[in-house]
């Protein structure tokens, strides 16, 4: 099943922290961390904008800025360059209703830590998983 461009959500199935930017970040041009947010920290929903690409690539948006990959990390990216990144966005029924994976197109995914305000890296994922 594949997602059409449109407004959705993000938690982490792990945790149930949402994910997005942190609601206070510094005012440099620089790239913005993309972390898994408690609600206790300020991690209400953010709404992320996702735009579908080609048959199977999406590109996505955090606080209307495109998202890729800096040393394994996510980052939302406010200027031009680094380029962003086409993800994969894979459903996952075994795992439940609107239970997804986001990956890049050579297999490396979202992962998020057990703790909130944690980065969202970027790993090889188990396949199954």
């Amino acid at each position: 099943m594949s997602l059409e461009t449109g407004l959705y959500f993000i938690q982490a199935k792990s945790t149930h922290y949402n994910v997005g930017r942190y609601y206070v970040e510094d005012r440099s041009l620089l790239p913005k961390r993309v972390l898994s947010l408690s609600q206790a920290v300020g991690g209400l929903p953010s709404e992320w904008l996702v735009e579908k690409t080609g048959d199977r690539t999406y590109r996505m948006k955090a606080q209307d800025t495109y998202t890729g990959v800096i040393d394994d990390k996510l980052y939302a990216f406010l200027l031009p360059e680094p380029a962003p990144v086409d993800w994969v966005i894979k459903a996952h029924p075994e795992h439940g209703d609107n239970v997804y994976s986001i990956e890049t197109e050579s297999g490396e995914g979202w992962t998020v830590e057990g703790q909130s305000e944690s980065q969202v890296s970027i790993n090889q994922l188990v396949q199954g998983s």
